[in-house]
């Protein structure tokens, strides 16, 4: 899913888990992207353009489901050692791991069991369908922000920024042509998009007295 999806998640496990820190739970949901994003500029993993189209043909390390768990183990593993408490460690590898079943639901079938270009790949294919991934993404933002007990600045950026993503989900060729001329530009978007809804959420969603 994009990015404002990702962030939302994290308004949902810090209303389970409010002990722990929304910006830890917001990196959590993003780690993964982030790898992807250092491999795609280190030319590790990499996107494509057929018929008009971006697909991101190749990510097996970053978005494998093992992969996942794997950084999601490391959270885990991290959180407990700094002497927090399990609930927040648990919340913060579901942060984690939340960010490949998201994919899934929104992915071509590009999300593979293991980190390695073999084996069946997972995706929905829900890329594909631009207005009905709109309105699911949207619905599920919206659904983070009701659990979250959000104010109605949040629901209104949440409504934005999903529609902000509508140039990118009808392929439209004034995002498709620059990323097709310069590989490396996608990557470095996404890097800021993700800033962009990380400083957000932060600003926005959270309620008088949180931290």
């Amino acid at each position: 899913m994009y990015a404002i999806a990702h962030a939302a998640t994290a308004l949902a496990i810090r209303r389970r888990v409010p002990e722990a820190s929304l910006w830890a739970v917001l990196v959590g949901v993003q780690a993964v992207e982030l790898i992807w994003i250092v491999l795609s500029l280190a030319g590790v993993e990499r996107a494509s353009i057929h018929g008009g189209r971006l697909a991101l043909d190749f990510l097996p390390y970053s978005h494998s489901v093992t992969s996942g768990l794997v950084v999601a183990a490391a959270a885990y593993a991290a959180t407990s050692a700094t002497g927090r408490s399990r609930r927040v460690a648990w919340a913060l590898a579901i942060a984690v791991f939340s960010h490949i079943v998201l994919d899934v639901v929104q992915h071509q079938p590009d999300v593979r069991l293991f980190p390695a270009a073999v084996g069946p790949r997972l995706g929905t294919g829900l890329l594909d369908r631009p207005w009905l991934d709109l309105a699911i993404e949207l619905a599920y933002c919206l659904g983070c922000a009701w659990l979250a007990r959000g104010r109605p600045a949040l629901y209104a950026g949440l409504v934005i920024l999903n529609l902000m993503n509508l140039p990118t989900m009808l392929q439209l060729p004034a995002v498709i042509e620059p990323v097709a001329a310069h590989p490396m530009l996608l990557p470095v978007l996404i890097l800021a998009q993700i800033v962009i809804t990380w400083l957000f959420v932060a600003r926005f969603g959270q309620r008088r007295g949180q931290t």
